[in-house]
């Protein structure tokens, strides 16, 4: 990757007054601070995705078994008395 990135002005703007402050000491300081904070909010994001998927995942699993307990005890209306008696 090249070393030199177009800033647009507005964020020119920010790198200069964050250095001006005094908090950093150049550009490369000020655009690896913003790249770790990018860095941790994707992690932060696939965390929060793969929980989401675990508890999706988890709450279709049990409603796949409760439909098939519903087939099964719908279908046992129709079927043999031991089907009635299980469901």
């Amino acid at each position: 990757m090249s070393d030199q990135v177009a800033l647009t002005p507005e964020h020119s703007g920010l790198v200069d007054s964050f250095i001006a402050s005094g908090r950093f000491e150049g550009p490369q300081a000020v655009i690896g601070a913003a790249l770790a904070l990018l860095e941790g909010r994707e992690r932060e994001r696939t965390e929060k995705l793969r929980a989401l998927h675990d508890a999706v995942s988890g709450d279709m699993e049990a409603t796949f078994r409760e439909i098939e307990q519903l087939i099964a005890c719908g279908l046992a209306t129709f079927q043999t008395p031991a089907l009635r008696e299980a469901c």
